[in-house]
């Protein structure tokens, strides 16, 4: 994963374009991931999410999540969520 820190998307679209040509040079199509794994000890930009979705990601794993939000997920007993990035950010 990219830094999320780095000024500028481009950082993610490179890495994210090496990783995938790797990927498809060693295992095929069938190699392809269809889920995202942010680990971003920082938190989850929505920027990142939406370059994830165009990227054609089916769903992101977040490594981290505020402690207070877990407690009431687990309260609530919704710790699955579908978050849908604003396909507004870029316009």
């Amino acid at each position: 994963m990219s830094d999320e820190a780095t000024p500028h998307y481009s950082s993610l679209i490179d890495q994210m374009t090496l990783g995938l040509k790797y990927l498809n040079d060693t295992f095929g199509e069938c190699g392809q991931p269809r889920v995202a794994w942010q680990i971003d000890p920082f938190g989850h930009s929505a920027e990142v999410a939406l370059e994830f979705a165009d990227m054609g990601f089916d769903g992101v794993f977040f490594g981290r999540i505020d402690h207070e939000d877990i407690a009431l997920r687990k309260k609530n007993k919704t710790m699955e969520m579908v978050w849908r990035p604003d396909d507004t950010l870029g316009n």
